[in-house]
C-alpha cells in the first residue's frame, strides 16, 4: 500500500530528494495521476470537494501552469497560487493563508514514480487543495486556522497543525447519512481514500477541537486515526476564534 505524502504546513526533511518530471513530460503525468484518481474522488469525496474541482477548472488535459490557475482563482474566490521551492516553516505557511495565498512548487513527480513521492509535488496540491481553495466553505477552514495561528508560540503551532492535519490534509465529513472524504491527502491518493472509508481495523473518530489538537500524526505511512466532522460548516463553527480561546483556557 502507498499513499503520496501529502503537506503538513510544517516537516523536517525525512526524505532524499524527490525525483522530478522533466518539464516536457509534465502534462503527461498530471494526466495520468488525473485519470487514475477521478473515479475514486467521484464515490468517495464530498460534494463540496467536487463542485471546487469543477469550479477551478481542472482538467485532465494540462498540468495547470501557477500563474494562470493563480489568476482565475483570484477571480474566483481571492486565493492566489504562491510558488516555493519545497516544504516551508509552520508560521510562514499560515501567514500565507491569512494574505489568501496558498504555497504550492511547480515541479510533479518523475512519471517512474507515479506511487509516491517523498514530498507534496504540484498533483498534490493543485488537485488535492485547489478544489477546496474554489469553495467558500472549505476557504472558511482555512481563514479559522490561518487565523488561529496568528502570534501562536511553537507549541500552539503544533497543535494547528494537527487540527490542519484532521481536518484540511485527512479529514472526513458526514453527508446525506453516509461519511465522505474532504482531505486533500485523501483526494490524491487512491489507496488512502480507500483506506479512510472502508477498513475496518482504523479508527474514525468525530471531530472535537480539543481532541484533535492533542492528537499527533505520523507523515510517512498509512494514517491509524480519521476525524469526522459532523458537517463543513460546523467545523467552521468549531474552529471559530472563540472556539480556539475556550479551549486554551481549558488547558
Amino acid at each position: 500500500m502507498y499513499r503520496e505524502t501529502p503537506r503538513p504546513p510544517a516537516r523536517k526533511k525525512l526524505h532524499s530528494e524527490p525525483k522530478r518530471a522533466p518539464r516536457a513530460r509534465r502534462d503527461e503525468v498530471w494526466r495520468s495521476l488525473f485519470e487514475r484518481q477521478s473515479p475514486a474522488v467521484a464515490l468517495g469525496m464530498c460534494q463540496e470537494f467536487q463542485r471546487g474541482i469543477a469550479l477551478a477548472g481542472l482538467e485532465a488535459a494540462r498540468m495547470p501552469r501557477p500563474r494562470s490557475l493563480s489568476r482565475r482563482l483570484h477571480d474566483l474566490c481571492g486565493w492566489r497560487i504562491e510558488t516555493v521551492p519545497g516544504l516551508i516553516p509552520a508560521a510562514e505557511f499560515f501567514a500565507l493563508l491569512r494574505d489568501r495565498r496558498f504555497p504550492s512548487p511547480d515541479w510533479i513527480r518523475h512519471p517512474d514514480d507515479l506511487e509516491y513521492t517523498p514530498e507534496p509535488d504540484a498533483f498534490h496540491d493543485l488537485f488535492g487543495h485547489v478544489p477546496q481553495l474554489a469553495s467558500a466553505k472549505f476557504g472558511n477552514v482555512l481563514e479559522q486556522l490561518a487565523s488561529a495561528a496568528r502570534g501562536a508560540d511553537a507549541e500552539e503551532l503544533t497543535a494547528i497543525e494537527r487540527v490542519y492535519w484532521f481536518t484540511i490534509e485527512f479529514g472526513l465529513v458526514r453527508e446525506n447519512d453516509a461519511v465522505k472524504a474532504l482531505g486533500a491527502g485523501l483526494a490524491s491518493s487512491i489507496a488512502e481514500l480507500d483506506r479512510a472509508l472502508h477498513a475496518p481495523a482504523i479508527e474514525r473518530r468525530r471531530f472535537m477541537l480539543s481532541n484533535a489538537r492533542q492528537s499527533p500524526f505520523e507523515t510517512d505511512r498509512p494514517q491509524e486515526l480519521y476525524m469526522v466532522a459532523d458537517s463543513l460548516e460546523g467545523l467552521v463553527a468549531d474552529l471559530h476564534i472563540e472556539s480556539w480561546d475556550r479551549v486554551r483556557r481549558a488547558g
